[in-house]
């Protein structure tokens, strides 16, 4: 393992009623915990929530200056809170996670200390059958054909880590779902070193629908998939490196 690079974690909140607070605080012990260990250098958490809801958080949150937290205005697009995450990351690396304890903590043992060798770091799900039939038919499905249009072999494109440095050269033209694959794609397309690593889902314990499957997003997802794919496959740019 190469020397600890420091981290910076993007986190959306929604608007569902759901305490987050303590997952929050949940993911801030853990992250503290592996800065002690030496696993990172060091971390910041962009929580992205309204002001109304910043309110209600606890006073011992608010007043740990990892923390930072940022009005999204009631809006919740995922897309734009990761292009805006990556914007004002100040970190060596940079990634997101939702605070609605889906993913098993113990998952980022595995996967933080390959951000020190690599450049991007692909996070799958490693359990399966943890979502309903549909949404992990969809995500296959999206996942083979992203593959097959872009010549990679990524497992997942949604929940993956990158240097803050290459995740800032990348233009993101959409807030939609597909500002993950778009950052997904210019990396690993551009000569960079990449590594893959399992993580454990946790199955939804709230009530939600997905914005995912909306023809809106269907339609801006189809838009932005081949913007890129003309951009990478048709005219070969790449991310400039230098």
């Amino acid at each position: 393992m190469g020397k600890p690079v420091s981290f910076s974690l993007i986190v959306p909140v929604y608007e569902e009623e759901y305490n987050v607070a303590p997952n929050i605080e949940a993911l801030a012990a853990k992250l503290q915990a592996l800065t002690s260990l030496g696993v990172i250098k060091d971390y910041e958490i962009l929580v992205f929530q309204s002001a109304e809801r910043y309110l209600n958080f606890p006073q011992c949150l608010i007043a740990n200056k990892n923390i930072k937290f940022i009005d999204h205005g009631g809006y919740t697009e995922l897309g734009g809170i990761f292009r805006r995450g990556i914007k004002l990351a100040e970190k060596e690396t940079v990634g997101l996670i939702t605070p609605y304890n889906q993913v098993n903590l113990c998952s980022l043992d595995k996967i933080l200390p390959a951000l020190s060798d690599y450049d991007m770091v692909v996070a799958y799900i490693g359990n399966l059958k943890t979502r309903p039939w549909y949404r992990e038919l969809f995500s296959a499905l999206n996942t083979m054909l992203l593959n097959l249009a872009f010549g990679l072999k990524l497992k997942y494109y949604h929940l993956n880590f990158y240097r803050t440095a290459l995740a800032k050269k990348v233009r993101i033209t959409t807030d939609s779902h597909s500002a993950m694959v778009e950052v997904a794609v210019w990396v690993a397309k551009s000569w960079t070193k990449i590594h893959q690593v399992p993580f454990v889902m946790i199955p939804h314990n709230f009530a939600s629908k997905s914005r995912i499957f909306r023809m809106k997003n269907i339609m801006s997802i189809f838009k932005t998939n081949f913007r890129l794919f003309w951009k990478i496959r048709i005219l070969g740019k790449r991310i400039n490196l230098n």
